[in-house]
């Protein structure tokens, strides 16, 4: 969990959360969750394992804190599995480079204010459900598998 608390008692910025290589496993719940702050998470070659019954990777929503978060997600080298929700008052910026693959939807409800998602050239998304964003630059390969990838309400 990445936030900010929303009782005044600490000053407002930035959670960063940086991993390199190594592994972790999150065993119930969203892998990260963000809220009423801005996070930046640098994931590199990292092997993750994602228990959530829900395959939820990446939650980012208002909560009890007031506002959603404002989450950068930036993958090097790196597998994704599970799916990002992101609210009505959250952002995300996500990008994917050198190799990465990416295997889930993103804001499949359609809620979020933004999310803005880059893709490199050797790197891959392939969708799980009907996804939303808002802008993509893709250089590398989305596979839809059957689903709708929608830009800027536009589907591809």
């Amino acid at each position: 969990m990445i936030y900010q608390s929303g009782s005044g008692d600490a000053s407002d910025g930035t959670g960063t959360f940086t991993m390199k290589g190594g592994y972790f496993e999150n065993k119930n719940g969203a892998v990260f969750f963000v809220t009423h702050t801005t996070a930046i998470i640098n994931l590199e070659d990292v092997s993750i394992t994602n228990n959530d019954s829900n395959n939820l990777f990446l939650n980012s929503a208002k909560a009890a804190w007031g506002n959603g978060g404002a989450v950068t997600l930036n993958a090097t080298n790196q597998e994704i599995t599970g799916n990002i929700t992101i609210d009505s008052t959250s952002t995300l910026n996500m990008n994917l480079s050198s190799g990465s693959e990416f295997t889930g939807a993103i804001n499949s409800a359609n809620t979020a204010k933004t999310v803005n998602l880059v893709i490199d050239s050797d790197s891959t998304w392939t969708l799980t459900g009907d996804s939303y964003v808002t802008s993509l630059t893709n250089n590398g390969t989305i596979d839809k598998d059957g689903y709708t990838l929608y830009v800027n309400g536009n589907a591809q």
